[in-house]
């Protein structure tokens, strides 16, 4: 892809995020928008913080988009290092270094540093192959380092209904597909097995976001009646019904 075609798409995919929220941008840091779930950020920032106690971490933020997190983990003292797949987007990058890398190829050897944490939040829905993903990230990461990581959550019941209703899962119909790249639904339990076989473990994990907050039409009704029962008869615990799913990961201690 030639760098003017991906500085078109990144705008276009941006475009059309912001028109999910009826033509307004949902929130921003310092200026820089979010394209992310609302409380995400903040989510990812907050059990970062409790997972790596050491203030001034080397942190790798994968699928950075504008960079909203990457100013905002750098503004807690992280030393942050930001990437996607282009830079069109990128807000901060006179004061945080940017790297361009495809996470579909061998990323890692592209990177001479190694990092205490690596955040990847929205973007494995978006990659060719998830086990792929998680043996880069193990590569790139120092020894008891931590990977977080966040999804569209499957499991929640409003992604349920709309599956048993329309046959596809929440922000994978095709015009996510086509605008957003959505080409990889993953359900929490295939994610468990693919990350315990690159040699992490779970050190917590939870969801954010209400996943009803975009049914508010009148059309939508038939979907939000059978969420609000599939919720109540699901075994999947509350604290992970929410409309993304996020998880704190760190290498296993014999990998």
């Amino acid at each position: 892809m030639s760098s003017e075609s991906a500085d078109h798409t990144a705008r276009e995919r941006a475009r059309n995020f912001e028109s999910r929220f009826d033509g307004r941008l949902n929130y921003g840091y310092k200026g820089i928008p979010i394209f992310a779930a609302p409380g995400l950020h903040e989510l990812a920032a907050e059990r970062l913080a409790i997972a790596v106690t050491d203030a001034h971490a080397q942190v790798l933020e994968l699928g950075a988009g504008a960079g909203a997190l990457s100013q905002r983990l750098a503004d807690r003292g992280y030393r942050v290092c930001a990437s996607d797949l282009f830079d069109a987007n990128f807000t901060p990058r006179e004061r945080i270094p940017f790297v361009a890398l495809d996470l579909n190829q061998p990323f890692a050897v592209q990177l001479s540093s190694r990092f205490d944490a690596v955040v990847a939040l929205e973007l494995i829905e978006h990659l060719e192959n998830p086990r792929h993903f998680f043996r880069q990230c193990r590569q790139l990461l120092h020894p008891g380092g931590h990977l977080v990581v966040s999804t569209p959550n499957l499991a929640n019941p409003v992604s349920q209904a709309m599956f048993l209703r329309e046959g596809v899962f929440q922000w994978f119909r095709d015009t996510d597909y086509q605008e957003q790249g959505h080409i990889m639904p993953l359900a929490p339990a295939v994610l468990r097995r693919c990350w315990a076989e690159a040699g992490f473990d779970c050190a917590w994990e939870g969801s954010v976001s209400d996943p009803y907050r975009l049914l508010h039409r009148r059309r939508n009704r038939g979907t939000r009646l059978l969420a609000r029962m599939l919720a109540t008869l699901s075994k999947t615990p509350r604290p992970l019904q929410g409309e993304v799913y996020v998880a704190v990961l760190r290498i296993h201690a014999d990998a």
